[in-house]
């Protein structure tokens, strides 16, 4: 299945900013636009976070599990932005109706959240054991930290206690530390044998480097 290139999302992103930053002046400028022009806000913001979390998904996949997270993180932000226009533009009253669909785009927003983070996670499994080890705990970190917060959404009334709150941020942290660690590594790291090559790594030598000459080699 072909994924959404990113130069389309990335045309999309702007030309949904655009509108955003055009609405929100208009609404400065006139004191308000009224409740058909804050729909169309809430829209065109929605469209803004659903093409960013499927940016992330977006790329060459590294496996069969990454490519499936990619699809999982794209279907899941697509139909989120779905049930939230339906919610902004829906005049009905709220029901059991509006509540399940409300219900169902929290934890689809979730689950494109955490798709996308741990698309961008995946492809720093190249840079060596100890990099895999930590991407592969902090995936794990998000995907139970992702179903944990799902479940405030998922059952009416779920009340699993202050320990389930506090395993829940203790995830978030690791999380969290993972990532900052990851970045880091990757930094100071380089690829396996048989991954991309770095441009910033095996950049040609300048003109000045050329010149150098023995001299410059010694020095």
């Amino acid at each position: 299945m072909k994924l959404p290139t990113r130069k389309f999302l990335l045309r999309f992103i702007i030309a949904s900013l655009s509108v955003t930053a055009a609405l929100g002046i208009v609404s400065v400028l006139r004191g308000g636009f009224g409740e058909t022009g804050a729909k169309i806000l809430g829209t065109v913001a929605g469209a803004d976070a659903a093409s960013i979390l499927a940016l992330c998904c977006t790329g060459p996949a590294k496996s069969g599990s990454h490519r499936a997270v990619q699809l999982g993180g794209i279907g899941s932000a697509g139909l989120g932005l779905a049930g939230g226009v339906y919610l902004i533009w829906s005049d009905a009253a709220f029901s059991g109706i509006q509540e399940g669909i409300l219900r169902a785009t929290v934890v689809l927003v979730i689950a494109a959240a955490a798709s996308a983070h741990i698309c961008l996670l995946l492809p720093s499994r190249s840079f060596g054991r100890q990099v895999r080890a930590v991407v592969t705990g902090t995936v794990v970190c998000t995907s139970v930290a992702a179903e944990l917060a799902a479940n405030y959404a998922l059952y009416p009334y779920f009340d699993p206690g202050d320990a389930y709150l506090r395993v829940l941020l203790v995830l978030l942290i690791l999380d969290a530390l993972g990532t900052i660690v990851i970045l880091l590594m990757r930094r100071l790291g380089r690829p396996q044998a048989g991954a991309p090559p770095d441009p910033r790594r095996t950049a040609p030598a300048t003109a000045g480097d050329n010149n150098a000459g023995p001299a410059g080699a010694l020095g």
